[in-house]
């Protein structure tokens, strides 16, 4: 193994390890405040677990690519404060998902408002599933755990890519202790592989309860695609969650979870209407409308923009 190879696996332990756990049991604005500065240090390094796993560092400067596109007349240098925001943004989600072992999560809760919920509840009252499209976007995690306090039975459509075995251990860890102490909160819900299970989220749904699962996702090929506008184009992107939802008779929807300061959370949910049409894109439409508006009022939120420039346009 090459030396930096050891460094960054070190630095890994260390960071994953010790670190994030720390900072969690530090006051909330204290916690936030170090994974500003975490995130910080990262941007300058191009520091981030995907790349160490790989050997390759791609996400600042797909990040960047992915700002221009978004901003085009923003001009170099505020697109790089973006993308310095980005390693900001996805410090601190990452800081929440260690508060989900601590103190602090009822506090959030009560601290943190919804919108559209009541809707969301009506359905799962009368037994109906809901398939909730959301992205790697702000606070999506704690957004899953909020709706699980407030009382949806949420599930949620993981990868095992994070079991890859080139990702270092104590980041594997880190997800595995993440999964589970998420489905403390989501209302007896579960965070399963879609590769290892997929029948689980068929089953949740047709109980009538609601999966969550990750609509910035390009597709895998031509022939699995659902062409809707997002972000400036036409997009051929994945059609998985109108496949679940058609299959089991389920409701469509999004929500995003955004950060407003410490402690305090915003839950947006959304419902397409109660659809039924054999053109994936006339149900899929204005979810992903949905989730432009959000987007583009906040691009630096999205931690996994370098994904934009593997959509394909149709």
């Amino acid at each position: 193994m090459r030396f930096w190879d050891i460094l960054g696996h070190s630095i890994q332990s260390l960071d994953y390890g010790v670190l994030l756990p720390a900072m969690a049991k530090t006051p909330l604005f204290i916690g936030e405040r170090l994974a500003k500065i975490r995130g910080t240090f990262n941007f300058f390094l191009d520091y981030d677990w995907r790349s160490v796993a790989v050997g390759h560092r791609f996400v600042r400067s797909g990040t960047y690519q992915a700002m221009n596109l978004l901003s085009p007349g923003s001009g170099r240098l505020s697109n790089m404060v973006a993308t310095l925001h980005r390693f900001i943004h996805y410090s601190r989600e990452e800081w929440e998902a260690c508060l989900l072992s601590g103190k602090y999560i009822q506090t959030i809760f009560r601290q943190s408002t919804f919108e559209g919920l009541d809707k969301l509840l009506d359905y799962q009252k009368y037994g109906r599933g809901i398939v909730l499209l959301t992205c790697h976007f702000d606070s999506f995690v704690m957004g899953i755990i909020l709706l699980g306090m407030a009382g949806l039975r949420v599930n949620a459509v993981s990868s095992s890519v994070v079991e890859d075995p080139r990702v270092h251990a104590s980041v594997q860890k880190f997800y595995y202790d993440k999964y589970r102490n998420m489905e403390k909160f989501m209302n007896r819900g579960k965070v399963v592989h879609f590769e290892k299970d997929l029948r689980f989220f068929y089953s949740a749904l047709e109980k009538g309860e609601a999966v969550v699962i990750l609509a910035d996702v390009p597709a895998a090929s031509k022939k699995t695609e659902v062409i809707v506008p997002f972000l400036g184009d036409t997009r051929r992107m994945a059609p998985g969650a109108w496949r679940i939802a058609k299959k089991t008779d389920s409701v469509l929807g999004a929500f995003v979870c955004l950060h407003d300061k410490p402690g305090e959370y915003r839950v947006l949910c959304y419902l397409a209407g109660d659809q039924r049409s054999s053109d994936p894109a006339v149900e899929m439409t204005p979810i992903y409308k949905f989730l432009d508006q959000q987007i583009r009022l906040h691009p630096e939120r999205w931690w996994a923009s370098e994904l934009l420039l593997q959509y394909e346009s149709a």
